[in-house]
């Protein structure tokens, strides 16, 4: 699977290759997913939950980073394979970074959560659905998990401000995001104090890996850093009040 020139997916070895060299991933372990599984007493053994390929080209020395994640299909009892979860940074005296997800093999559900005055409180909840060239934006100030949904390797590409760091204690406190997603559909997390209604939205549809328009067009994608920028454009109809 070409993800784009010069960057090949092989699904033989769920393996990367940068113009003929294999990258060496980071992995996430089963065993650091333990805090944020719904049943982590369900859990047999270790062994690579899923892989992340960080800072590829054509992004190298960009002030935005480009990584690849990809993530088998697995369970835990009746939870579907999923990322650890995390919020994003902020800079000085503004709201958080936003992200660009995309989709490039699989199918993924997206759930992007705000908190309130605490951790628990969850003022908003989102889930996307996405196939292949599928996009979702994270917004500035959400949350959030990729759920592997398909009976596939998901394959996904990210596009995020270089100097963004996650912070994954919130999920790792409250057991993971505020809804789980199982075999049978979404459930309430039930460590969260106030969690509303699952709120069900679109995925953006563009016709070439997003990586490639921010390169035809780099001051299109400027929001990524500024932050209050992303906040007027209402990614996923997402306030930052």
């Amino acid at each position: 699977m070409l993800i784009v020139p010069g960057v090949e997916y092989r699904e033989r070895d769920r393996s990367i290759v940068v113009e003929g060299r294999v990258v060496t991933p980071s992995v996430r372990m089963f065993s650091q997913l333990v805090p944020v599984l719904r049943r982590p007493d369900m859990l047999k053994g270790d062994g690579v939950a899923y892989y992340m390929y960080r800072d590829l080209p054509p992004l190298e020395g960009s002030w935005a980073r480009f990584d690849v994640t990809v993530i088998p299909p697995w369970r835990v009892g009746d939870e579907l394979a999923k990322t650890k979860g995390h919020y994003h940074s902020s800079p000085a005296g503004k709201p958080p970074y936003p992200e660009i997800y995309q989709v490039h093999g699989g199918e993924a559900l997206y759930l992007l959560q705000r908190s309130g005055r605490s951790p628990s409180e969850i003022m908003d909840f989102i889930a996307v659905r996405a196939r292949p060239g599928d996009v979702v934006v994270i917004p500035p100030g959400y949350g959030h998990v990729t759920v592997n949904i398909g009976t596939s390797t998901l394959v996904m590409s990210n596009i995020i401000f270089r100097g963004s760091k996650s912070y994954y204690e919130p999920y790792e406190k409250l057991r993971g995001a505020a809804y789980y997603r199982l075999a049978s559909g979404l459930v309430r997390n039930e460590e969260y104090d106030e969690v509303p209604e699952v709120r069900f939205e679109d995925p953006l549809r563009m016709s070439k890996p997003v990586v490639l328009e921010f390169l035809e067009d780099e001051s299109s994608f400027t929001w990524l850093r500024d932050t209050e920028r992303a906040c007027e454009m209402r990614f996923l109809g997402a306030s930052c009040d």
